[in-house]
C-alpha cells in the first residue's frame, strides 16, 4: 500500500450506538459499518498503521481513503458535480415534476413574534387574490411558467394564512383548475385556526385539498406564547382539534415543529404529547422538525443536542420516517436504483420547475422573500409574463460557484444550505449557511440503519 494515503477530505463517519459507526463518503457515496475506534482513528487522520493491507485496500476502493492530494481530490470532485450537474439539467428538460404555490394574501391572523412576513401583513392588507386573477393565470401564464405541464404538478397554498374566509373564492378557483388535471396534488400550510370554515374543500379526492401542514412551536406553554392571535387566546388546543378533524377528512396531515435555540425541552414535551394523543405514529401523520432563527446543532449545549438527536431518532422509529423537510438520504441511498441525483443546489430556488404567484402577480423563488419586490424573479401582467436579472443570478447559486460549499463532506447532501439566509447572515446568495444540516444528515441515516423500516 502506497505511503501517502490518507483519510479523504469528504469522508463522514455518525455513531450509531453499541460500539458501531458508519463511515459514509460524501463523493463516493459509499456506506461502511465499522467499530466506532476505527471511525474516530479515520477521522481523526492519524496513523493508519493499525489498518491491515486488505482493509486498507478495501476503504480506498470505497473513497474512505485516498491517495490523491487535496487540491487533486477537489478536482476530482468538482469534474463530478459538474457532470451531475449536466445530468440534472437535461433530466428538468423533461420537466417531469413542477412546484407552483399561490401566497393569497399576506395577512394573518396570528401575530407570531418570528414571522418572517410580520413586516408584510400591515402593508399589504387589502391584496387578496382574486377568483378572476386565478382564472386568467391558467388561462394565460400558467403555459408561459410551465411550456411543457410536467406530468406531477404540485399546488401550494401559502400566505399569510391561506385559510382565512377571504381566499375562499381564489382556492376553489385552483381547485376547479385541479379537478380537471388528476396529476394535480393541492398542500396547504397553514395555521388551522380557520379550518371549520373550509373543511368541504378538503379532503382525499381529486379536486380538493389532499395534504395540510400545521406549524406546532412547543408544548402547550410554548406553543401558546409564540402563536398568538388578535384576541390574545390560546391556540394550542384549537390546532390540535383541527389536526384530529383533519384525519377525519382522511387527508395526509404534516406536523412541522419548530425547534428554538435554547427551548429543546419544549419541542421534546410535544413529542411526549403527540405520542400520547396517538398522533405519533398516527398512518395520516407525517412530522418534520423546522429549525427556526437562531438554532443550530453547533450552538447548543450538548444537553440540547442530545435532546434534538433522542427526538430524532424516537420519531423516525414511531413514524418510520426521518423528521427532516428535506429527505437526505433519498439521493445518498436511492441513486441507482431509481436513477436520482445527489443534490447540486439547497433548494428550488434559481430551478425553472419552482414558483410562488402573489396576489400582485410578482414571482418569488423563495417563500421568505415573498412580498418584498426587490427579490422577486419575475411578473405576470396584461398577458405577459416578465423575467428579472435576479433570475439568472439564482440560477447560478449551486456548489459549483460555492468555493466553500465544494469542499464540504456534506455538499452533495446539502447542496450549500439556505441562500436566502446566506445572503442574510452572510453578505451573500453565494456564501455558505450550514445551518444544522450536518447533523439532520447523521441522524437521518443513524435513523434508516437503526430501524430496518424507516423510509428514506
Amino acid at each position: 500500500m502506497r505511503q501517502n494515503l490518507r483519510p479523504s477530505g469528504y469522508l463522514n463517519s455518525v455513531d450509531i450506538g453499541d460500539g458501531t459507526s458508519l463511515l459514509f463518503h460524501g463523493s463516493t457515496l459509499c456506506i461502511d459499518q465499522v467499530p466506532t475506534k476505527y471511525a474516530q482513528l479515520i477521522s481523526n487522520a492519524g496513523d493508519l498503521s493499525f489498518l491491515s493491507p486488505e482493509e486498507k485496500q478495501h476503504l480506498l476502493k470505497r473513497g474512505h481513503l485516498t491517495t490523491f492530494t487535496p487540491k487533486k481530490e477537489l478536482e476530482e470532485f468538482r469534474k463530478m458535480v459538474t457532470l451531475i450537474s449536466e445530468k440534472s439539467a437535461k433530466l428538468d428538460k423533461k420537466k417531469v415534476f413542477g412546484n407552483l404555490s399561490f401566497i393569497l394574501s399576506y395577512k394573518c391572523n396570528l401575530s407570531c413574534s418570528y414571522c418572517f412576513q410580520k413586516s408584510l401583513s400591515d402593508k399589504s392588507k387589502t391584496a387578496v387574490m382574486s377568483g378572476d386573477f386565478v382564472d386568467s393565470f391558467f388561462s394565460d401564464y400558467f403555459r408561459l411558467l410551465f411550456p411543457q405541464v410536467p406530468k406531477n404538478l404540485s399546488i401550494t397554498l401559502f400566505g399569510g394564512e391561506p385559510l382565512l374566509p377571504a381566499n375562499r373564492d381564489a382556492i376553489s378557483r385552483i381547485l376547479a383548475y385541479t379537478k380537471k388535471h388528476s396529476s394535480t396534488r393541492v398542500i396547504v400550510a397553514t395555521n388551522a385556526t380557520a379550518l371549520s370554515a373550509m373543511t368541504d374543500l378538503i379532503g382525499p379526492e381529486n379536486g380538493k385539498i389532499q395534504s395540510v401542514q400545521v406549524t406546532f412551536d412547543g408544548d402547550r406553554l410554548m406553543h401558546d406564547e409564540n402563536r398568538i392571535p388578535m384576541s390574545g387566546k390560546p391556540t394550542f388546543d384549537a390546532m390540535i382539534a383541527a389536526v384530529r378533524q383533519l384525519i377525519q377528512l382522511k387527508v395526509g396531515v404534516g406536523l412541522r415543529i419548530h425547534i428554538h435555540h435554547g427551548r429543546l425541552e419544549a419541542a421534546r414535551k410535544l413529542v411526549e404529547y403527540l405520542e400520547k394523543e396517538k398522533l405519533l405514529g398516527h398512518p395520516q401523520v407525517g412530522i418534520y422538525f423546522s429549525p427556526i432563527n437562531t438554532f443550530t446543532s453547533e450552538q447548543n449545549t450538548a444537553k440540547d443536542l442530545g435532546t434534538f438527536c433522542q427526538m430524532f431518532q424516537k420519531v423516525s422509529a414511531k413514524t418510520n420516517l426521518p423528521p427532516s423537510s428535506f429527505r437526505y438520504m433519498s439521493n445518498f441511498l436511492e441513486m441507482q436504483t431509481k436513477k436520482i441525483l445527489p443534490k447540486v443546489r439547497y433548494c428550488g430556488l434559481g430551478g425553472d420547475k419552482f414558483y410562488i404567484v402573489d396576489p400582485f402577480g410578482d414571482i418569488y423563488n423563495c417563500y421568505e422573500e415573498a412580498g418584498h419586490k426587490n427579490r422577486r424573479i419575475g411578473s405576470c401582467s396584461q398577458g405577459k409574463l416578465k423575467f428579472f436579472r435576479l433570475s439568472e443570478t439564482y440560477a447560478k447559486r449551486h456548489l459549483l460557484n460555492l468555493p466553500e460549499c465544494i469542499r464540504c463532506s456534506a455538499a452533495l447532501f446539502c447542496g450549500g444550505g439556505c441562500p436566502n439566509e446566506a445572503r442574510i447572515q452572510n453578505g451573500s446568495i453565494f456564501k455558505s449557511y450550514c445551518h444544522q444540516n450536518k447533523e439532520f444528515i447523521a441522524q437521518t441515516l443513524k435513523a434508516f440503519f437503526i430501524g430496518k423500516e424507516v423510509k428514506i
